[in-house]
């Protein structure tokens, strides 16, 4: 088995943040550079990423085994990684939410179903975990496929 010598070294020290969004390979690029260059994080953050990103913060009723093990890595990273931000990233025409009943929304449209859940995963942290400051992001595409990132006001 061979040994590949990489340039990247091992980050020392730690973080207080943590990112969770989709694996949807058409925006890694993209969020790798918001979080970054935008947000100017210099690859120090924790990072969960799951079909979906924070919709499995929300399904508890659909989901329920899929909600709880996505709650229990969240709480590992905040309790033993000492996470105080919260950056969590939906992102337009996600395949997994393609998959979610309509009945679980009150919007037909995808993207306030989105904004929704976002919403909603943000006031669970607040009252589970007071001190954690909760961003949301929604990722689009403009035109000519350069990747677009909107704050969603919480």
């Amino acid at each position: 088995m061979p040994t590949f010598q990489l340039e990247s070294k091992l980050k020392r020290g730690e973080t207080e943040i943590l990112v969770i969004h989709c694996g949807d390979y058409r925006f890694q690029a993209g969020f790798h550079e918001f979080l970054n260059d935008k947000l100017n994080l210099n690859q120090n953050y924790d990072l969960m990423v799951i079909p979906g990103g924070p919709l499995s913060l929300t399904l508890f009723e659909y989901l329920p085994k899929f909600s709880w093990a996505s709650w229990k890595w969240l709480r590992f990273f905040v309790e033993k990684h000492g996470i105080k931000r919260l950056i969590l990233i939906q992102h337009q025409d996600c395949g997994f939410y393609k998959t979610m009943p309509a009945h679980l929304h009150d919007s037909a449209e995808p993207r306030e179903r989105q904004e929704q859940d976002l919403r909603r995963a943000a006031t669970t942290m607040k009252k589970d975990f007071p001190g954690l400051k909760v961003e949301l992001y929604y990722a689009g595409w403009d035109a000519p496929d350069r990747v677009t990132i909107d704050s969603i006001p919480v």
